[in-house]
């Protein structure tokens, strides 16, 4: 009992850590320089830009309860618990770095900003990623495409995302979705390595572990 409210612990403070890590990201590089990097929030400024009835708070809103229910179906309810305290969470930290610490670009080269602002962002996803959760939204689409096909999560996020940035591109212009590409590309290449580097240390933990129990 004790090692389960442990592991759970480990894992949401590992999980809260990642939100912090794309709420920084986002608030910091990508949104004060207008790089849409996919996800379900790029889908959502297309969608009001030509339904503009709909806020994009309304679209995530709406996005994100289909995607959680979806979730909960295909891939279970631990994924799904953790994801909807993850997006909630990412909700408020980028609510407080907004309104409280009132965000601002670290930098405005478009360049830098996107290589800063993935690696902090792609570091976050995939901590999440590999404590088997997401932050919501079209990472929900990535997890039950790498669950239900042979690829991994960086592909997935690349499948998903790409789309997101097609739309984004044909709709605000062709130099953000250029730079908005360059970002999804480099994302899933990072989430899959930090994903890597976080199961190797597991596996070396669990054979440390099993040493330990053998010789005891």
């Amino acid at each position: 009992m004790k090692n389960n409210f442990a592991t759970i612990v480990k894992e949401y403070t590992l999980l809260t850590l990642g939100v912090i890590l794309v709420a920084f990201g986002i608030q910091y590089f990508y949104a004060p320089n207008e790089i849409a990097g996919g996800g379900l929030s790029g889908m959502a400024l297309v969608i009001s830009h030509y339904v503009p009835s709909l806020s994009v708070g309304t679209i995530i809103l709406i996005g994100n309860i289909i995607l959680f229910a979806i979730s909960f179906i295909l891939i279970g309810g631990d994924f799904g618990f953790k994801t909807i305290y993850a997006s909630f969470m990412l909700s408020f930290v980028m609510d407080f770095m907004e309104k409280v610490l009132h965000s601002y670009a670290l930098t405005t080269n478009m360049l830098l900003a996107i290589i800063a602002g993935t690696l902090i962002i792609a570091t976050g996803l995939g901590i999440a990623f590999a404590i088997n959760a997401s932050t919501g939204g079209t990472d929900i689409l990535a997890k039950i495409l790498n669950k239900y096909t042979n690829f991994n999560i960086g592909i997935s996020l690349l499948i998903v995302d790409l789309f997101v940035v097609v739309c984004g591109g044909l709709t605000f212009g062709l130099d953000k979705g250029i730079y908005s590409l360059l970002a999804v590309i480099a994302n899933g290449l990072i989430v899959d390595t930090v994903i890597a580097k976080i199961d190797k240390i597991k596996s070396k933990k669990m054979e440390s572990q099993s040493e330990e129990e053998s010789i005891a």
